[in-house]
């Protein structure tokens, strides 16, 4: 019986330890940081900043700085065929800061609590992005002058999030900016502008 039992024992011993999972390119832990961020569950928080030129249309200044805080959150697990495989995304921006130029330099800020977002997942390093959505903006002069100081800025456009790191994210994107009084006021010529933007978002 001792026989036996010091048989077994060095047996355990002797044995070598369980290979640890195969997988491409040394372990899933490259593999995931290399995946699109936008995956269903995850949030998005970040930042972007940019510039906007005025276009035909409405009053011709259109000129702008701003400063936009957004929060996402992925809704969908990623859906359609080949390269248009991607996810939807509800976001939500805080805009602290906008400079408007027109006769004189006009300060605002707004909210744009209804952005769609698209995802195109299917290439590991970008996530290019199709966006549509608006909300309001509120300024300390009127804007177009003798219009209105509240106004509505439906908005979309294209860009795209270099995964490059873990976490974070570089976006690059430009937008259709509308500014608009929906004929709340005696005058609603309007705004149209194109909003070229970059920014960081994390993803958790």
């Amino acid at each position: 019986m001792l026989a036996c039992w010091t048989l077994l024992r060095s047996t355990a011993v002797a044995e070598p330890p369980p290979d640890p999972p195969s997988s491409p390119q040394s372990g899933g832990r490259i593999l995931e940081h290399k995946r699109s961020p936008a995956v269903k569950g995850s949030t998005e928080r970040g930042w972007l900043t940019g510039a906007a030129t005025g276009l035909a249309g409405g009053v011709r200044q259109g000129d702008f700085w701003a400063l936009h805080l957004r929060w996402g959150r992925v809704l969908t697990s990623p859906h359609g065929p080949n390269f248009l495989l991607g996810t939807l995304e509800y976001t939500f921006e805080f805009v602290p800061a906008m400079l408007i130029r027109q006769s004189s330099t006009v300060y605002g800020g707004g909210l744009n609590p209804l952005l769609w977002q698209y995802n195109f997942t299917s290439n590991p390093h970008w996530t290019p992005f199709l966006q549509f959505g608006g909300g309001g903006l509120l300024t300390t002069a009127k804007v177009p002058a003798q219009t209105s100081q509240f106004n509505f800025t439906p908005q979309g456009g294209i860009g795209v999030y270099s995964s490059g790191w873990s976490r974070a994210v570089v976006a690059f994107g430009m937008r259709y900016h509308h500014i608009s009084n929906a004929n709340m006021a005696e005058r609603n010529p309007g705004r149209n502008s194109l909003l070229f933007y970059t920014g960081i978002s994390w993803w958790r």
